[in-house]
């Protein structure tokens, strides 16, 4: 009988032998997707977009300046008149532009912070799909090492049964028993496909082959340990509440903004024109130049003014409201993450010596069954509870690895170099091959 170990070793030279491509690493398809990934050029085209509210803001503030040139067609008299016009005006007294203005000051600063929270998103799009590849992969290496090892057992039945020293219902048993595993087996194929494609979606490219992570790796708990300590770095550099408490501000001056509007305006212009007269003999020019002073005010706008005041009270309202919400889930996601990943750091430990013990337990199973005490089926149990201790331990690490990612995202200081840091855990030797 084939031992668990020595079927790990040939799935794995098997993989190894087929196929001779260089294995990718997380930093590159994670610089592919910068380049490439949808969701993060649309990110970053809505962050120039918004840039241009600040200088939308203040153009307003700036002199404006306006020319024109208008033609006259010859009348009866058989002249043609051209009048040429130009106007240079300063805003002198607008408040409601003036508030306008340092509610597009804080918009400019929510631009900056939604665009660092989307790079932190790909992020995390790109680190969980390149994991969920991983995780694909052992969870289909251990479904075919059981299947390998159910059908193995299938075999030394059948033969029994056929020399008469078992009955049939034994061979049922474990014919239900490998066509389940069959199926899993099946199953763990597709998913590891389908991962693969994931990955192409973030960098519009093909991934036949990855680099798997360490068997060294090793989980540390988080840094400082204090979950409130997480709490205060998130209410400091979460760029999601930073940019709902900008939004807040923006929203209360774009509202007093509104209720400025009822204020008087005042404007100085100076303004030119000229008239050019030509008749059929003689020219005749007309200059004019005016300074002006312009005061306005409204008065009566059928409600308009004051509907609009409350319409932005109001909405300022609602995003004080949004900001505190923001900043309540803030607080609870760095709590529960932080907790999550202390746990998943256990559970890497735990998970662990599960195998071991999974490991002993089914010797003993088989020990007993080569003296009679235990039959064939207590055997593939307790094989059955190895394989699962196995995809148990490796989804740990992986549930551990996206744990302490979210924790530091929420903390505001996820980065770039958290990729490249996990990328030196991965080991290009071990590879995690699509069709294999």
């Amino acid at each position: 009988m084939l031992s668990i170990n020595k079927m790990f070793t040939l799935i794995a030279l098997i993989a190894l032998a087929s196929t001779s491509a260089r294995a990718e690493t997380l930093a590159e398809i994670y610089q592919s997707a910068v380049k490439n990934d949808p969701i993060a050029g649309a990110a970053k085209a809505t962050y120039r977009a918004n840039k241009e509210t600040l200088k939308q803001g203040r153009a307003v503030l700036l002199p404006q300046l306006t020319a024109s040139s208008t033609k006259k067609e010859p009348t009866d008299t058989g002249s043609d008149q051209t009048t040429y016009t130009a106007s240079l005006s300063q805003s002198l007294f607008n408040i409601p532009a003036w508030f306008q203005f340092q509610s597009a000051k804080k918009m400019d600063q929510v631009a900056e912070a939604n665009f660092a929270a989307q790079q932190q998103s790909l992020i995390i799009r790109v680190s969980e799909s390149y994991l969920n590849v991983l995780r694909a992969h052992d969870n289909k290496q251990t479904r075919k090492a059981e299947e390998l090892a159910i059908q193995r057992q299938l075999e030394q039945v059948t033969e029994r049964f056929e020399v008469g020293l078992l009955p049939i219902t034994d061979v049922h048993e474990i014919q239900a028993i490998f066509d389940d595993a069959s199926v899993n087996s099946l199953e763990a194929n597709g998913a590891l496909d389908i991962a693969f494609e994931q990955l192409q979606v973030l960098s519009g490219t093909s991934h036949n082959q990855l680099a798997g992570l360490k068997d060294s790796f090793t989980a540390e708990v988080p840094n400082p340990m204090s979950a409130e300590s997480w709490v205060e770095f998130a209410l400091t550099n979460n760029f999601e509440l930073k940019a709902s408490q900008l939004t807040q501000q923006a929203a209360h001056q774009t509202a007093k903004a509104a209720k400025a509007q009822h204020l008087p305006k005042i404007s100085v212009s100076a303004d030119y024109s000229k008239r050019s007269i030509d008749p059929s003999a003689t020219t005749e020019r007309d200059e004019q130049t005016a300074v002006n002073l312009k005061l306005t005010m409204p008065i009566f706008s059928g409600g308009l003014t004051s509907s609009q005041a409350r319409q932005s009270s109001y909405q300022a309202q609602a995003a004080e409201q949004n900001y505190i919400a923001t900043k309540r889930n803030t607080m609870q996601s760095a709590r529960s993450n932080h907790q999550l990943a202390i746990t998943n750091a256990a559970r890497i430990k735990a998970r662990k010596q599960a195998i071991t013990s999974a490991e002993s337990a089914l010797k003993a199973t088989q020990a007993g069954y080569e003296v009679g005490t235990r039959n064939i089926v207590d055997v593939l149990i307790a094989q059955r509870t190895l394989f699962q201790a196995k995809r148990n331990f490796s989804n740990a690490r992986y549930d551990y690895i996206l744990s302490m990612m979210r924790l530091k995202q929420v903390a505001g200081q996820l980065s770039p170099e958290d990729v490249f840091e996990l990328n030196n855990w991965l080991l290009k030797e071990t590879l995690i091959n699509r069709s294999n």
